[in-house]
């Protein structure tokens, strides 16, 4: 079990509210649900759970929740558990066939993006998120939910149909980890029945199985006993319990029913195992080790509560070690986690992780084997502590001050997670007073006490999964045994830290003045000039009640220096991040923003350069004290330098062995026709020419002068504070004025019609892509235009390739117009399926797209495109990430930000006209380029109308 605390952490914002009365908690007592949740039982053994909840207002999530999965089907049924979640979409007693996809557009809701679902080892979970704003949509979204549990059609014909979208999702699945996972998964689960039932299933049944066992799988787990209903959102909670008792109470458990095991046996280990995997399209190294698997207790009440709690510092404690490591100049690996974790529904494990990339495994044995061994041997620092200490409280405090701003598509989850987990939902208030209460009552002799008390390796099941080409790097299976165990008797000296920084500022900076201030009632923004140059848009919100998110953009980016100079530029402000500011490293930082909330990135891309964060309102000084020192003060360190450049390497060294990678890079080669300034990924021999000197002259020369640099700030302001504190960080950076321009390097698509068949992989997988590209008007009319053309498109590729060909899980159309360095659009149409399909449904894709040019898109599709944009719209501007995006891309592409108040308006005014236009001014037959991924042993007839290269 996650502790909720981190679980649930959101930044928050500033709000005068006054903290509750210290409440005392009794060890002994249960954990209570959260009290503005109000939690049932229906006579049939049905539970629900309802929780009113206005954020955001007019939207209601529910979910169906199924305590059952994959790991309950017979030997005959292995892949129906998900092929029955399928089938809950293709025909009801209310929705036959496709209409409840069609339906649930109509009302604004998503296919994918909100409709959904998910089919695991133990359970089955149904989403869906409605607007709540006509009471006959939310009593429709409450029949979906009574369909899906009990009213399924099983229709023979749409079983036949489903069965090709199923094993395509299947296929998809297939790939170097899912082929080394098959061949460890019996070893990591010791024998158990999850071994042998993953939720995709076995093919063969998927292609053979007769719809009576399908059926018999439903009739015998979908039942009311087996089930919760969960409702949260904008909702009256004495309504929705009607709703839930007229729709499911009527519904009966089967006689005789086969009961539902609490918890699926897995053997205790009673000796250590080891296995050495590889796979010649494998793309990192990493190596697990589970310590131990054990039944896990239940945290029914405080005092289990804060066994959890102990148990996530001791996880703290010892991955804030683990990171320090991957500092070093010659990490012994790439990233590492160690702790205490959730195994399978019923089990806790002890786990170390590390992602080794192109060191020596035993290197990384070493290190996770010894920070285990040194905490247990000499336990952690007093002042280690109180930081883990400070973070937790901060977090739940954070949690707290947003309990009443907090999306319903979060909270949901806790009640899902109560559900089938027995997981604690105390509500972020008791949750925030138990952890203000326990954490000092928590010593650093217990934590040193439950460290010490790990059970060692001796039973521990090990494995590392590697690329092929690693295999001369890698122990055998039986010598990582040895390793394991010669690493656990290795001496280990005490941790030591040094003296952590007690402030950023030495000096503090000579404040400049808002020269210029103006207001906009409309938006509700404040814009300001300082007298350095740099122009700031303040947007107070009250969306969330303790966040502050900032954006600071301007014109350069790494083309505006030679293609020499590319690699430098491109990745200067990545080391600056990796070396900190000032005489601070990044473990320096975080150990100073312990119990803090501030975080900032500088940027730069092909054509922009800036800097991007978010802090808590309390923190928003140290926020923007952090954005001063990376102006001002980035820090040199070699160490680190070449630590980045080592695990860079090692991320990328054999990412085109995976066929899907191997074919963007090819494609972006071919559209671009290699020019040195598009990648798709970069290469080893990207890192080995990196410079830290003169990467950090590129970096001083971009963010030394702030001139022309726009920031835009968006969250709970309280400006009278804001303004002295811009004026004093922002107003003080070295601004010298200068032209911000970017530079358009002549990089440009092949143009005619180019035909590729690119060969990579194993498995039985291909990839159509057909991508046009060309120069565009750029207005925000018609990028809306652009937008609903393709969104309409991809509702008749599920109608046409997925539903009625059963011939793609998914893929679609996407694409957008860029108005730098040059106006132009691009479009790419990504078709995963069999190659036996790529024929059948490249044709299909054309005919979709000359039925755009020749007859237009239906009225119907457009009217979805619309409400989904409406309602996702209505939700929008109740977030603060959305009104930061708006702002920031209408003063980047100099649009009128009041634009986004005629949304609603401006939308309602497409027509299938417009799209139709558009379809033949963007699709364009003697423009573009069709590239297909076919195995490396396929057997392909090139194209007999155009030219076809090979790769």
């Amino acid at each position: 079990m996650k502790l909720l605390t981190l679980r649930w952490l959101t930044t928050f914002l500033f709000v005068s509210f006054v903290i509750p009365v210290f409440a005392q908690f009794k060890l002994t007592d249960p954990i209570p649900v959260d009290p503005n949740v109000k939690v049932g039982k229906l006579p049939n053994g049905l539970t629900y759970y309802i929780q009113k909840n206005p954020k955001p207002e007019k939207k209601l999530e529910l979910r169906l929740v199924v305590n059952t999965g994959s790991v309950l089907e017979d030997a005959d049924q292995r892949g129906l558990a998900h092929f029955m979640e399928h089938m809950s979409f293709n025909g009801s007693k209310n929705f036959p066939k496709n209409e409840l996809v069609d339906y649930l557009q109509k009302t604004g809701v998503e296919f994918g993006a909100d409709l959904n679902a998910y089919t695991s080892f133990d359970e089955t979970v149904y989403i869906l998120p409605i607007p709540s704003d006509k009471p006959e949509t939310v009593e429709k979204g409450f029949t979906v939910l009574e369909d899906w549990a009990f009213n399924n059609l099983m229709d023979k014909s749409e079983i036949e149909k489903e069965r090709g979208v199923v094993l395509e999702e299947s296929r998809l699945s297939k790939g170097a980890n899912e082929r080394m996972s098959r061949k460890y998964y019996p070893h990591l689960f010791n024998g158990s029945k999850y071994a042998i039932r993953l939720p995709i299933g076995n093919d063969t049944i998927l292609r053979t199985f007769k719809p009576e066992t399908l059926n018999r799988f439903y009739k015998q787990w979908y039942r009311p006993n087996l089930m919760a209903v969960v409702v949260v959102g904008d909702i009256d909670p004495v309504a929705a319990e009607k709703k839930i008792k007229a729709h499911f109470s009527k519904f009966t458990n089967p006689a005789n029913a086969k009961p539902r095991p609490s918890i699926i046996p897995i053997a205790v280990r009673t000796k250590p195992e080891a296995m050495v995997l590889t796979d010649e399209e494998a793309t990192n190294t990493v190596l697990r080790v589970y310590n131990y698997v054990k039944p896990a207790e239940k945290v029914k009440t405080w005092a289990a509560y804060r066994e959890q709690v102990i148990e996530e510092l001791v996880t703290s404690l010892i991955n804030q070690r683990l990171q320090e490591l991957t500092q070093q100049e010659n990490p012994p690996f790439m990233y590492g986690y160690t702790g205490f974790t959730s195994f399978l529904r019923g089990y806790d494990a002890f786990v170390s992780y590390a992602v080794i990339g192109n060191s020596p495994a035993q290197n990384a044995v070493d290190a996770l084997v010894a920070e285990t061994e040194r905490a247990r041997q000499y336990g952690f620092l007093a002042s280690e502590l109180d930081r883990a200490k400070a973070v937790m409280l901060n977090g739940a405090e954070m949690a707290y001050r947003e309990r009443n701003k907090s999306e319903s598509g979060e909270l949901v989850w806790r009640y899902v997670s109560h559900y089938l987990e027995g997981e604690p939902a105390p509500g972020d208030e008791n949750n925030y007073l138990f952890i203000k209460q326990v954490l000092p009552t928590i010593t650093l002799e217990e934590i040193n006490t439950t460290i010490s008390k790990m059970p060692s390796n001796k039973n521990a099941f090990a494995l590392i999964t590697a690329p092929a080409k690693m295999k001369d790097k890698l122990p055998s299976s039986p010598d990582l045994l040895k390793e394991m165990v010669a690493a656990t008797a290795k001496p280990v000296k005490p941790y030591e830290e040094k003296a952590v920084a007690q402030q950023l500022i030495d000096k503090e900076p000579l404040a400049g003045k808002i020269t210029d201030q103006s207001v906009n009632q409309k938006l509700g923004t404040i814009d300001l000039t300082l007298s350095n140059g740099i122009t700031v848009t303040l947007k107070p919100t009250a969306y969330k009640n303790d966040q502050v998110l900032m954006d600071a953009w301007r014109w350069g980016g790494f083309h505006q220096f030679s293609l020499a100079d590319k690699d430098n530029a491109k990745y200067a402000a990545s080391i600056v991040s990796q070396m900190g500011v000032k005489d601070l490293s990044p473990t320096d930082l975080k150990k100073f923003l312990s119990g803090k909330t501030a975080s900032v990135y500088p940027y730069l891309n092909n054509h922009e350069e800036g800097i991007e964060g978010s802090s808590s309102v309390k923190d928003f000084e140290t926020f923007l004290q952090l954005t001063y020192l990376y102006f001002t003060q980035p820090r040199k360190d070699e160490g680190l330098f070449k630590s980045f450049v080592t695990k860079q390497k090692s991320s990328v060294q054999f990412l085109r062995q995976n066929p899907r990678a191997f074919y963007q890079d090819t494609l972006t080669k071919i559209i671009y026709q290699n020019n040195p300034w598009t990648e798709a990924f970069p290469t080893e021999e990207t890192f080995d020419k990196l410079n830290l000197d003169r990467s950090l002259a590129i970096y001083n020369h971009i963010f030394s002068n702030a001139y022309g640099m726009h920031f835009t700030f968006v969250g709970n302001l309280d400006t009278i504070m804001a303004k002295p504190l811009i004026e004093k960080y922002l107003g003080s950076l070295p601004a010298t004025p200068k032209e911000n321009a970017y530079k358009d390097n002549n990089v440009r698509p092949v143009k005619g019609i180019v035909n590729a068949n690119i060969k990579k992989g194993k498995e039985p997988q291909s990839i159509i892509s057909l991508v046009f590209n060309g120069e565009a008007d750029y207005n925000p009319k018609e990028n809306l235009v652009f937008r609903a053309l393709l969104e309409a498109m991809n509702i008749k590729v599920t109608e046409k390739l997925r539903e009625e060909m059963s011939g793609i899980y998914g893929g679609g159309f996407h694409g957008g117009i860029s108005k730098r360095p040059y106006t132009n659009y691009s479009i790419t149409a990504y078709i995963p399926c069999g190659p036996e399909n790529v024929e059948k449904l490249t044709a299909a894709l054309m005919n979709l797209i000359q039925t755009a040019q020749n007859k237009g898109i239906e009225q119907k599709d457009l009217d979805k495109v619309k409400e989904t944009w409406k309602k996702q719209y209505n939700v929008n501007i109740q977030s603060n990430d959305f009104w930061l995006s708006t702002l920031s891309n209408a003063w980047i592409n100099r649009d009128n930000p009041e634009d986004v108040l005629s949304y609603v308006q401006n939308v309602d005014s497409l027509t299938v006209e417009d799209l139709q236009k558009a379809a033949r001014k963007y699709f364009k037959m003697d423009n573009y380029v069709k590239a297909v991924l076919y195995p490396e042993n396929a057997q392909v007839a090139s194209d007999k109308m155009q030219p076809t290269k090979n790769f």
